[in-house]
């Protein structure tokens, strides 16, 4: 159960379908208390052909939006060129490619905790084990400034062809 913050005073309008017809009613009641699945509520309705209001309790449940997507966004450009040459990669990058499969294969269902814990094996390594990776980053670099310099090259020639 969870009483955090629900708000506590309902009021509504609406129509309903009986046996007899349509008939309209009014209603006014308090959320008592929110579960996991839905509210606990106390109301007290009116219809338009009864002058005697009803009090009732009711559990109403609430359904959650669905989730559609996987939690990792496409940052790929629906639109884009697949010939564009592939960003480069920082040397934090290449220390997080290395690391993550040790982490796995030692902490299989812990993969919540992976980030956290590659992370402060990074800010413990020395200085100059960072700049081994970080020269592996500066090479990257190096690599994706060819690659785009020709793709460019490429972009023009067959633009003006």
């Amino acid at each position: 159960m969870d009483h955090g913050t629900v708000p506590q005073n309902l009021y509504c309008k609406g129509q309903y379908l009986g046996s007899t017809g349509s008939r309209c009613f009014q209603a006014a009641g308090t959320i008592d208390v929110k579960f996991n699945c839905g509210y606990f509520v106390s109301m007290k309705m009116r219809s338009s052909s009864k002058l005697a209001a009803q009090n009732c309790n009711a559990v109403v449940p609430y359904n959650l939006a669905p989730h559609h997507h996987s939690g990792r966004r496409n940052r790929r450009r629906k639109n884009g060129d697949p010939n564009h040459p592939k960003a480069n990669r920082s040397g934090y990058n290449f220390f997080i490619g290395e690391k993550h499969a040790m982490v796995k294969s030692l902490y299989p269902h812990k993969e919540r905790e992976f980030p956290k814990m590659i992370g402060e094996s990074w800010n413990n390594l020395s200085p100059e084990e960072k700049m081994a990776y970080q020269n592996y980053g500066v090479k990257d670099k190096e690599r994706y400034q060819k690659e785009l310099k020709e793709y460019k090259e490429r972009m023009m020639t067959t633009s003006t062809s």
